[in-house]
């Protein structure tokens, strides 16, 4: 099973990582073209990040290792087993966020689809901020810490969705309904686009191994351990994820679901390009910060570059759609065929199969 695969072309960073993007956007917009804007918004959307924070604790918590049969899997079967894994939960979580959170199983309405995306930025954070804490210091068996973090991304996501989102501003579109509205603090776009922010803000971190967090812990061991170390991050990503939704929203009078799209959607697409594609080539050797200050560059030239990219491809995929308020039809197109279609085809194939078949396993993974 660790036999150099014949097909296999044994591309290198930055090449490989290149080359493989390519492919995830090419095969993601062939995705996206299928849809209509209404179902792929709705239905396409709800079940594909239903599978997200399954697909988190598979390839972050897991390290697409357990069970343990996917550990002696060789590719593709290994990423296609965990394709099955991912769709097991997201047939699971789709009837059930419907159930909690929309009045039932008809066609997806906004609460289900921003609960639903909450629950991904919670994994997020559960995962990259606090290392799995409390999970991972109650049981050290993976099974136990990774089931644990996904239930609680959930229970996290439907409290922070109960007390932070109002939708009485849609009072008027045709889904709202008086009693699935949380009526929390928040008008919901607003709270959306804050938390999302704390996303794009947590990768930044991690672009930077976490300076200057890390730093200030080995300088103070007490901080490197958890909980203590998740909530020093936690307070400098609230802190700076405050500046850039107050710069953007406020400062700049940006519409709120514009510049989400455009600043942290745009950002996080960037940064997993960065990440999972790239695997932070060509600056792998640079020490930090320079490395996390040069790849924060490049992935600005992303963001801008990638938001152009999917603005015209929905133009020519699916035809002129309005953009800006009331129905967001353009934003919230690209925003979905970003993170919803394309962040998990990123994943999929730089971890879930391994950049196969275009990298070669190591000499030393033969088995």
């Amino acid at each position: 099973m660790g036999e150099t695969m014949p097909n296999s072309l044994g591309l290198k960073q930055p090449v490989l990582g290149i080359v493989t993007a390519l492919v995830a956007v090419s095969l993601s917009l062939g995705i996206c073209a299928q849809f209509d804007p209404a179902t792929f918004g709705s239905w396409v959307a709800l079940l594909i990040m239903s599978a997200i924070p399954g697909q988190i604790v598979i390839g972050l918590v897991w390290q697409s290792a357990y069970p343990g049969f996917l550990g002696r899997l060789a590719q593709p079967v290994k990423g296609v087993a965990i394709l099955g894994l991912m769709l097991a939960a997201a047939l699971i979580m789709t009837p059930t966020i419907l159930a909690l959170v929309d009045g039932g199983f008809g066609v997806p309405k906004p609460f289900a689809i921003m609960y639903t995306i909450v629950s991904v930025c919670c994994a997020f954070w559960l995962v990259a901020v606090f290392q799995c804490w409390p999970m991972a210091a109650v049981s050290k068996h993976p099974g136990a810490i990774g089931l644990g973090v996904f239930v609680l991304a959930y229970v996290t996501a439907l409290v922070t969705f109960k007390l932070g989102f109002d939708f009485g501003a849609m009072k008027d579109a045709p889904f709202y309904a008086a009693a699935l509205d949380p009526k929390g603090a928040f008008p919901a776009w607003n709270a959306l686009s804050f938390i999302v922010t704390t996303v794009s803000v947590i990768m930044w971190f991690v672009l930077l191994d976490f300076w200057p967090s890390a730093t200030i812990a080995a300088a103070l061991p007490a901080l490197g351990r958890q909980p203590l170390f998740g909530l020093l991050n936690a307070v400098l990503v609230l802190a700076v994820s405050w500046v850039v939704w107050t710069l953007g929203i406020k400062v700049m009078g940006m519409d709120v679901v514009d510049y989400m799209v455009r600043v942290p959607v745009s950002g996080l697409f960037g940064e997993f390009i960065m990440l999972v594609m790239m695997q932070t080539a060509p600056f792998q050797a640079i020490r930090q910060p320079v490395k996390g200050l040069a790849l924060l560059v490049l992935v600005v030239v992303l963001a801008v570059v990638m938001y152009r990219v999917y603005a015209a491809a929905a133009v020519m995929l699916v035809g002129a759609m309005p953009g800006g308020a009331p129905t967001y039809g353009l934003d919230l197109w690209i925003a979905t065929a970003m993170l919803s279609v394309t962040f998990p085809v990123f994943v999929a194939l730089g971890d879930g199969f391994a950049f196969w078949p275009l990298s070669r396993p190591a000499p030393d993974a033969a088995q």
